[in-house]
């Protein structure tokens, strides 16, 4: 057991790599302190004071200031509109393997606070807008009849999808953290339910992309895609 949190907390951890991402696994023992658990992501950072620094320049909140870890140092921050982030550092640099493809980092935002978001993190991470769509087709949220603004990101820190909506949204849409890009979707489905998981969501086609949402044990909730033809 060990500690990860700056308030008294137990709690079970594993790194796991894949090829698709990068995971860290909590199984908490004891009840989680706030706000941890309601991060979308977390960042790991090569120089942790100079992170902090920019994030407060470009308007992040500092919402858990910086603490030590057993392995380094972490904070969690909030962006404009709500989004929060965890940014850590470990002492010793992690050595693995690049990833075969980059994961989709799923952040659900209101209209009114979207640019302010994609300006304030996009400066953060050093991010490039790749698309600016004001009406995606909205079965990308669940929604096949309305439209919805997405706004597709490459950053430092691997891709963001920012889905501005109104927050009316069927379930599972809006729980799942990340999306990850896979070369074959039916096979990994089929993976997937072979491994305890569930397809909440069936597999659709929207815009250039095969996608589904799938439910892993412990409730974590991903969604999961590949190119249209595959």
């Amino acid at each position: 057991m060990i500690s990860i949190t700056p308030a008294p907390s137990e709690t079970m951890w594993q790194a796991v790599f894949t090829p698709a991402g990068t995971f860290s696994v909590f199984g908490f023992k004891t009840p989680i302190p706030y706000p941890f658990g309601i991060e979308r992501t977390g960042y790991l950072v090569s120089d942790f004071d100079a992170a902090i620094d920019s994030a407060k320049v470009n308007h992040a909140d500092i919402v858990v200031a910086p603490f030590s870890d057993p392995i380094g140092r972490d904070a969690i921050i909030a962006w404009p509109g709500g989004v929060y982030m965890q940014l850590y550092w470990h002492r010793a640099p992690p050595n693995q393997a690049s990833l075969q493809t980059v994961p989709e980092n799923r952040v659900y935002i209101s209209p009114d606070r979207a640019d302010d978001f994609v300006r304030d993190f996009g400066a953060f991470a050093q991010a490039t807008v790749v698309s600016d769509d004001r009406n995606a087709p909205g079965i990308g949220i669940g929604k096949p009849n309305e439209g919805y603004r997405r706004v597709t990101m490459d950053s430092l820190f691997g891709k963001v999808a920012v889905l501005a909506t109104d927050g009316h949204l069927p379930y599972p849409y809006g729980r799942e953290i990340m999306g990850y890009d896979v070369d074959d979707l039916s096979d990994t489905l089929a993976k997937a339910k072979t491994a305890g998981a569930s397809v909440v969501i069936e597999p659709y086609s929207v815009s250039r992309r095969r996608a589904a949402m799938v439910e892993f044990p412990g409730g974590f909730m991903a969604e999961i895609h590949s190119d249209k033809n595959k």
